[in-house]
This record gives structure tokens, sequence and C-alpha cells, in this order.
């Protein structure tokens, strides 16, 4: 009696096929997913076509069919690994694991935001967003804010902004020009949140006021020679920058932490404030270096940190 073993030739069908599909993809660079995609129901015809070639037979002849498991479960694995990912493809996975295994982790240049302030303009309304932010008095007339921030992205693909308008919204309205940062969109990707980050720099000119509401967001200020005040609200961790010719009167109020050179700061001029029992008095302070002509006043800030020149 001959004993006919059925789902050898299909394993070894499907191990020489995928060997052939792997083989080409290297040397022709081709997308191994769609090749894949493409051949792996024939693993299945292999299978089919032997079990009904050896029915068939067996008919004739005095003979045994007998299946091989092993070869069985390796061929429907092929199959089952073929089906998993036509389902990826469907749903679009696949394409976000394609992107994600050929994108590059890059820092881009944001576009540059430049504008004249000319005379009507008195004084600047700053809206920080939730992004670290520097912002720097300057001797030029323009309002202008440049930096980078990080995507991920193809090799060949463009930028993810490419206008002012993306990241920036700027309206002017009498004497004031209001500027607020816009969040950034999220890039559905498969291995990460998709957060961005940006690192920007302000620059106006001395001589305008400026108003920042901070979003807890951390700020540097170098304020230099000031020829107006500058009020900052709300942000996380504030640095301010002086150089010699400084001439700054910096005013805390509700702060967590004021620090910066020794005997810089005089606390709690004012009346502290404390929220709860648990929580320790807010600190105010005054910070006076040079004459004090225009002020830099700080309300509702986690940390101060002066650095002196």
């Amino acid at each position: 009696m001959r004993t006919w073993r059925v789902g050898t030739i299909s394993m070894g069908a499907a191990l020489a096929g995928l060997g052939v599909v792997l083989l080409v993809s290297q040397f022709l660079h081709l997308d191994l997913t769609t090749i894949f995609l493409s051949w792996w129901p024939l693993v299945f015809i292999i299978l089919g076509a032997e079990i009904l070639f050896f029915v068939f037979f067996s008919r004739k002849e005095s003979s045994f069919v007998k299946y091989d498991i092993l070869s069985i479960l390796f061929v429907g694995l092929l199959g089952m690994l073929g089906i998993v990912c036509i389902l990826l493809t469907s749903s679009g996975l696949m394409d976000q694991v394609r992107a994600a295994v050929k994108s590059e982790e890059k820092t881009v240049h944001l576009p540059g935001f430049n504008e004249k302030a000319g005379k009507g303009i008195q004084r600047v309304v700053l809206d920080s967003g939730s992004y670290p932010l520097t912002v720097e008095s300057g001797t030029e007339e323009s309002v202008s804010i440049f930096g980078t921030y990080d995507e991920l992205g193809m090799e060949t693909s463009g930028p993810l902004l490419k206008r002012v308008e993306d990241y920036l919204l700027v309206q002017r309205n009498g004497d004031t020009l209001y500027i607020s940062f816009k969040d950034l969109p999220i890039q559905n990707r498969l291995l990460d949140t998709g957060s961005m980050d940006l690192e920007a720099t302000l620059v106006i000119p001395a001589e305008l006021a400026l108003e920042i509401e901070g979003q807890s967001a951390d700020l540097v200020l170098k304020p230099r020679q000031l020829l107006n005040d500058w009020n900052v609200k709300g942000s996380g961790n504030l640095s301010v920058f002086l150089q010699d010719n400084s001439d700054i009167k910096i005013e805390a109020r509700g702060a967590d932490e004021l620090e910066g050179p020794k005997d810089g700061w005089k606390v709690n001029e004012g009346k502290p404030e404390q929220i709860s029992e648990n929580d320790p008095a807010k600190k105010n302070g005054i910070f006076k270096y040079g004459k004090g002509n225009h002020s830099l006043t700080v309300t509702d800030t986690i940390h101060v940190t002066v650095h002196n020149p």
C-alpha cells in the first residue's frame, strides 16, 4: 500500500516561492509588502491542488492518504499572515507602518514672520501658546519671528508648515498688534503620539509695550535696554537675561520661586498671597537693575530667574 503525504509539496513550494520573493525584492529594491500581498494566495491554491491530486489518484490505486500536519500548519501560517496584511492594508494601518519605517525625524525652519510696526503701533499683545518662546527687544522697527520645529516625515516630503498662517495668527487692531501661536497639527503616526516641538524667537522694537499671556509655557526674556514696559502673566519658568546697559525694574507678583543674584530680590514687599493652608505663600518681589525707568511686571508665574551679565 502506498502512502501519500499531503502538505509536503505545498510547504516546499511555499518555501521556494518565499525565497524567490525575498531574493527578487533585495536585488530589484521592490516593496516586499506589495509582493507578498500579491503572492500569498498561491499557497492555498497549491495546497488545494495537492489535496485534490492525491484524493483523485488514491481512488485508482491501493493507497493511503496521510496529512502532514506540520507542513499544513506552516502553509496555513503563511496564509494567515497574508490575511493579516490584507486587513492592515484595508484599515490604513499598513500605510502608517510603511510611513513609520521610512520616515525620519528632522528639524525644519519655521516660515519667517516680519512686519514693520510703523508709527501707528504702540503695543504688542502676545499669546505664546503651549510652546517655549524667547522674546527679545531690538533696534529695528519690525516685529519678527523665526525658529525651528521638529517633525517626522519622508525624506522627499516637504515641510509640514509652509506658511506663517500655519502656526501663527496675526491681527492688527488700532494701535495694537495681536500675535497668537496656534497649536501645531498632530500628525497621525503609529509609533508615537505625533506631538511636535517648536522653538521660536520673537523680536520686537524696544519702544513698544508688550503684554504676554504665557499659558504656563516656559519663557526666556532678553529685554536689553527697554524703552517701554513689559507685562507677563501665567508663564511657567521665566528666565530674564540682563546686559550691562539694561535699565529695568522687575516686579514679580504671586510667584512660587524667585531666584537671581545674591541680594538682588527684595522679596515680599507686597502682601503675600496664600491659596490654602497646605500651599506655601506666593512671593512678591522687586529686582532693580540700573535706574529702573522701565518695568517688567510678572504675574502668576511659577519660577522667575534673573541672570546678570
